[in-house]
């Protein structure tokens, strides 16, 4: 049996991709929620990746990267090279999904190193690849965290990979709700999940307003199905959160 919270956020996120539109997607988790965007109903919308590629549709199988063109070949609707895509197209994206490692109340993201010493950090983590260069240029920005570890949200990243351009619309998607980020930080929604009240009190040590919170729409059984699907199918393709999303070995850590 699937771990229900990591279902239930993947089946949230895939709704940034349901509003329609234009969407850059990032890897790993937005990878997740756009493919579960596909299985549903919702407006019509293009994805487009890193690596120069838009699609118009569900690739025949996950991605297991930007570059992986033969995952999603048949759902080709343009194919160029990143800086095409990156600098000439960042502003026109109706939004930007990326995943996100560690990311503060500012809406600023660390996937590079964790440690004082850039030569010798404790921990290397994947790099920032294009996502400084398309989420400085964003009109609005969604980071997803599916990490069941809450001091992934920070006051303040410990180096800064990419970053908000000013008048960057910044929402950042956990397991637990919704906070949208930047000089005036506001809980905007919160999951009927275990963990949603240390969630709410971290945010709120943070900084942010949780006065207006709304319990969010509840997951139906078909976003769910199609969420486990997903996930199913990641775990088979070597995606090791879908792996343990679907052995239940996640656990909850608090601040």
């Amino acid at each position: 049996m699937a771990d229900t919270i990591v279902v239930d956020f993947l089946a949230r996120a895939a709704r940034e991709f349901r509003r329609g539109g234009w969407v850059f997607t990032g890897f790993h988790w937005p990878v997740l929620a756009g493919r579960v965007a596909h299985a549903l109903d919702g407006a019509p919308f293009t994805q487009v990746f890193e690596a120069g590629v838009s699609t118009h549709g569900p690739g025949r199988q996950v991605a297991t990267s930007t570059t992986d063109y033969p995952a999603y070949a048949d759902a080709f609707g343009y194919l160029g090279d990143s800086a095409s895509i990156l600098l000439a197209n960042a502003r026109r994206f109706d939004r930007v999904v990326l995943d996100a490692s560690n990311v503060d109340i500012r809406g600023r993201v660390n996937s590079s190193f964790i440690g004082a010493d850039r030569a010798h950090p404790t921990v290397r983590l994947p790099g920032g690849g294009g996502a400084p260069d398309i989420a400085g240029q964003a009109r609005e920005l969604v980071w997803l965290c599916g990490a069941p570890d809450l001091r992934r949200f920070q006051a303040e990243v410990e180096h800064v990979t990419a970053a908000p351009g000013p008048r960057t619309l910044v929402r950042l998607h956990t397991r637990w709700g919704v906070v949208r980020l930047g000089d005036a930080p506001v809980v905007e929604e919160v999951a009927p999940v275990a963990g949603a009240d240390a969630f709410l009190a971290h945010a709120e040590a943070l900084g942010a307003s949780t006065a207006s919170v709304a319990e969010r729409e509840r997951v139906t059984d078909g976003e769910r199905a199609a969420a486990v699907a997903v996930l199913t199918e990641a775990a088979a393709r070597g995606y090791q959160v879908a792996s343990r999303a679907m052995q239940m070995e996640t656990k909850v850590e608090h601040a």
